[in-house]
This record gives C-alpha cells, structure tokens and sequence, in this order.
C-alpha cells in the first residue's frame, strides 16, 4: 500500500510520517509542496494521499484538480482547523485530520482509506465536493474566503468541546508565532490557529481593522485615537489596552475611521 503525505510544513510531514510508520505493509513517501505533490502522484501512483490544505505554492484541491481521474488515490485532507473546510467536510463525509494529529484519529482515518482503496471505492464524491467548496469560499485559488458574508462566527477548540463564538464578541487579536491569540468581550482567550492575513480576510472590515503586523482591533471597541507626533498614531481601547499603529496599516486607518489632520 503506497501513501504520499503532501505537507509544506515540515514539522506536521515529521508528525503525522512517525505516527503511520507504527502501520506495516505500507510504503511512505513525502512531499514539501503542491508542485512536488502533483510529479509524485503522476509518478509513484500512490493508493493514499493525505494532503494538506493550504501550502505555499497552491492549494490542496489545486492539487487534486491536477490528476486525472484514472489516477486519482484516496484523499485524506489535512487541516489546521479552518472552520469552513470542516463544515464542508462534515456534511460530505470526506476523510480529514486535524492539525496538531492525534495518532488515534490518523489510524482510524487511515484504516477507513484502506478499506476504500481494498474495495475501489474510488472518487465519485470529488465532483459534488468542488462544488460544495466553491460556495463556501470566494478565492479559487487560496480558497480562504467565504463565497457570501464574513464570519459572524469563529469555530474555537476548547478543550474537548469546538465553541461558536459570536465575532463581534471578539475585543481584538494579537498573533503569537503560528497562531493568532483572541480576546474575548467576557475576558477570555482563545487560540486559534491561523495567520494575521488569513484570519483579516475572512473578517469584516467593516467591524475590523489591522493596526500592525500583529494586531487587529474591533473598531467599536476604540476609545480614543492619539496623535504622538511625527505622524505616529496609538489606539486606546475600551478596556484600557493601548495598540501602536505601523507605518504600513497607517493611511487605511486614518482613511477608514476619516481621522482629518489638523
């Protein structure tokens, strides 16, 4: 049984390789990219891809849409939690991990897909989950934003338990190596994990705005705006916590919130 894991992080390839090579009768390849991903299954026709979502080059689904159907292995998606492809996957029952793994749900998920490559069940179901996928998400290429309105919810682990949480009950976001760290309206934070840009795009712009590389606020909830001087700018919240605006996110705040100079 031939398995390709396609992940440009090479950290979760590490991972998720160490926990399948417990399986035997299984030969296992990798691959750091979209590109690489598409020449090793054309090459080494692998029975099992588990493949990653978003990477640096293209997209998971840019991967599959690739390959010919008389080649296509059975796909286990890999995620680190993006909200919109779990729904999507919950309601067509595709085969999916979480980032981080947990090495139960890697097995369990690997012994469904061999029992689908032992039966050739092969992927009819693709066609109906593309166009699933396309209602979900505006950006073909990316593939990381909604198709309708921004978030009004964000899907949080906590725990054991996956919370909805309301976006507008969110004060502000600061990131924290790999993930963005979010502060709620009742005190609480939560980790989620997700770049600053990812995460801005799938906001409202309207309820949002990027002060800096690592910071993004909800506008209601700004107290006041000082000048410092020199065309530096900080922002008071509601709660006392004070943000410095950069240089490159300056003008769009100034634009948006028609802060006039004097």
């Amino acid at each position: 049984m031939k398995i390709l894991i396609v992940d440009d992080e090479k950290l979760a390839r590490k991972r998720i390789l160490k926990i399948l090579n417990s399986r035997e009768g299984i030969e296992l390849s990798e691959a750091s990219s979209g590109t690489q991903a598409v020449s090793k299954i054309k090459s080494e026709l692998p029975d099992i891809v588990f493949l990653d979502i978003k990477m640096t080059d293209f997209s998971g689904f840019e991967v599959l849409k690739k390959i010919e159907s008389s080649i296509m292995p059975i796909v286990v998606f890999v995620t680190a939690y993006d909200d919109y492809a779990i729904e999507a996957f919950e309601v067509k029952a595709v085969d999916y991990v979480l980032k981080p793994y947990k090495e139960n749900r890697v097995l369990d998920t690997l012994d469904s897909a061999i029992k689908k490559v032992e039966t050739k069940q092969k992927s009819e179901r693709y066609d109906e989950m593309y166009s699933q996928f396309h209602k979900l998400f505006n950006d073909p290429q990316g593939l990381q934003k909604p198709s309708e309105d921004y978030l009004e919810k964000i899907v949080l682990k906590v725990g054991r338990k996956y919370v909805f949480a309301p976006t507008k009950d969110i004060k502000h976001i600061t990131s924290s190596a790999y993930y963005a760290e979010l502060f709620m309206m009742d005190g609480k934070k939560h980790i989620y994990r997700t770049s600053m840009t990812a995460l801005m795009e799938k906001l409202d712009p309207d309820l949002f705005i990027r002060l800096n590389r690592s910071t993004i606020i909800q506008i209601q909830q700004i107290k006041e705006v000082i000048s410092e001087g020199f065309g530096d700018y900080c922002v008071v919240m509601q709660d006392g916590q004070k943000f410095n605006i950069s240089k490159n996110y300056k003008t769009a705040f100034i634009n948006k919130l028609n802060i006039r100079k004097s």
